[in-house]
């Protein structure tokens, strides 16, 4: 009885399987059932519309920039992207859609059981995690397209991000601050309790947080955390820029402003989070460069900084700027427009992704 029970569940999701994957890509060659003067592209044009300004591929370094939305339903969110293991993953109001990084023209697939919103995809070590806020953490399994969800027993469901650290120690950055688990979730401590944390990130024994309380560092394996940066505004976003922590300090309230009208401030610590410098004076073009570059004198915003071999690439208000001495002289690659506001990238070997909005 139990073997007749199981054949028919698996019946069953192979037929709604394919059913969707017959839905999300109609070929161009399908029998559409009747006669029409236009050619077949042509009605597939009009009857599908084609998704545009959602992501954006650079092939060559960032020099040239290819609108790859195709695919995509049309006027997709996308609040994040992640490209690891051959592949480019994004994060979207409608659950995970993926494509290989290996074909030149990315073909995009839906997994099919992730319909939650998408607020944050992080990798570990048995698998991926993503972050669907106010709904938990799930994890795949083995990069298969199979996600279990994960840490239920966490009263607090508002989480933002996962670190896991190199001696299998989980942490989750949540509204009201950080919790750790040292048995995989199975039991879970509250480490920080100052407000929301963004982003956490580790280098060798040293663990940085991000938040609304600005930059969080520590040094004991994650039990005690100490306030490094705080310039009354939240750190929105804190990673690493090949061996050096970076933060992006972010703010809306025009009393915190500097005097260059700038919302967000760059800055970047050499040292292991001990101390900080600001960026933007010697890598960012938010000064002395404005008067050379009329796109750069209008740059307000700043969203993202990531290194691609020797290059620096900034996401702006204004659009992607590239620059290959280290932030002396940069050239914007890819502008924004009306419609779209290039917030995130992330780089698959030579391969860069830029995404509209978002921004997780």
């Amino acid at each position: 009885m139990h073997s007749h029970i199981l054949a028919f569940v698996f019946f069953f999701q192979s037929l709604v399987s394919c059913q969707q994957h017959q839905e999300d890509v109609l070929p161009v060659s399908a029998d559409l059932g009747f006669q029409s003067s236009k050619t077949q592209d042509q009605w597939m044009e009009h009857a599908i519309p084609m998704a545009k300004d959602i992501i954006f591929q650079s092939l060559d370094g960032g020099q040239t920039w290819q609108d790859v939305s195709a695919g995509l339903p049309e006027g997709l969110y996308v609040s994040c992207v992640f490209a690891a293991d051959g592949e480019v993953i994004l994060g979207t109001g409608k659950g995970l859609y993926r494509s290989s990084t290996i074909s030149p023209v990315p073909v995009w697939e839906k997994d099919f059981f992730v319909n939650e919103e998408i607020s944050g995809i992080t990798q570990g070590t048995n698998g991926r995690y993503y972050c669907s806020y106010e709904n938990g953490v799930f994890q795949e399994i083995a990069n298969a397209g199979i996600w279990i969800s994960r840490f239920n027993n966490l009263e607090d469901k508002t989480i933002r991000t996962v670190l896991e650290t190199g001696d299998g120690a989980l942490f989750l950055g949540t509204n009201s601050g950080i919790y750790k688990s040292a048995d995989g979730g199975v039991n879970w401590k509250k480490v920080y309790s100052g407000g929301m944390v963004l982003n956490l990130v580790a280098s060798g024994d040293v663990l940085i947080g991000g938040g609304m309380q600005g930059v969080l560092r520590s040094t004991d394996g994650g039990e005690h955390w100490d306030n490094v940066l705080n310039d009354n505004i939240f750190a929105k976003r804190t990673g690493l820029l090949q061996n050096r922590f970076v933060t992006i300090l972010g703010t809306e309230d025009p009393s915190v402003i500097n005097p260059e009208g700038i919302t967000s401030r760059l800055r970047f610590s050499a040292d292991g989070g001990k101390t900080w410098q600001r960026m933007e004076q010697t890598l960012l073009p938010l000064q002395g460069m404005y008067d050379m570059d009329e796109d750069l004198s209008q740059a307000r915003d700043l969203y993202d900084i990531i290194q691609v071999g020797e290059y620096l690439f900034c996401s702006f208000d204004t659009g992607i700027f590239r620059s290959s001495d280290q932030g002396k002289t940069w050239e914007l690659v890819l502008p924004s427009t009306d419609k779209r506001v290039l917030s995130s990238m992330t780089v698959s070997g030579k391969v860069i992704y830029a995404i509209a909005g978002g921004g997780c």
